[in-house]
């Protein structure tokens, strides 16, 4: 009788367990989801991702960029809902519907902020920019052709802040791993 009940703790256990489990993933995808609500959060995450995972450079060019998201985790992917198998939806402006600029090999990594994804018209007289991070914001053209240049990054405190920008909570969803094979 008491091998049962030993065996009957362990099986409540297990099933306790593995509901926990369930329930840390559902709020995981939650909190992916609530980090990648537009296009230009998608591919600056994704972004932050492969520096993460290539030696902190990022992507040579847009092929090098699509093979990276092709190989990448699919769970992740549909997470932050972007579809392998069509990647010119992820690679356009829900804005201005016309494909983002992207500035290819930024160095970065872990912690870095770097504006690397740009729409190219934008709406409303702004045009977002999509730092390494997840942050977006919204610039005049003036600061537009400044980050586009290199020159004026993200402020040294961190990622762009103030009334027009998107600031995700928590660290880029999937950057620290990269591709998953």
């Amino acid at each position: 009788m008491r091998w049962l009940r030993r065996v009957a703790v362990g099986l409540i256990a297990a099933g306790v367990a593995l509901g926990g489990v369930g329930c840390s993933s559902d709020d995981t995808a939650k909190q992916i989801a609530a980090m990648n609500k537009s296009n230009i959060q998608r591919l600056s995450n994704v972004y932050a991702a492969y520096q993460n995972g290539k030696g902190g450079s990022g992507p040579k060019d847009e092929a090098d960029f699509k093979d990276f998201i092709r190989a990448y985790d699919p769970a992740k992917l549909s997470a932050m809902g972007i579809d392998p198998g069509d990647l010119d939806k992820a690679f356009t402006s829900e804005r201005d519907g016309k494909p983002f600029k992207i500035k290819y090999a930024v160095p970065g990594g872990r912690g870095s902020v770097a504006p690397v994804v740009f729409e190219q018209d934008g709406a409303g007289g702004t045009k977002q920019v999509g730092f390494t991070g997840g942050t977006v914001e919204d610039v005049d053209d003036a600061k537009y052709k400044e980050l586009w240049a290199g020159k004026g990054a993200a402020p040294a405190g961190g990622p762009p802040t103030g009334p027009n920008s998107s600031r995700p909570k928590g660290p880029p969803p999937g950057a620290p791993k990269g591709p998953q094979g």
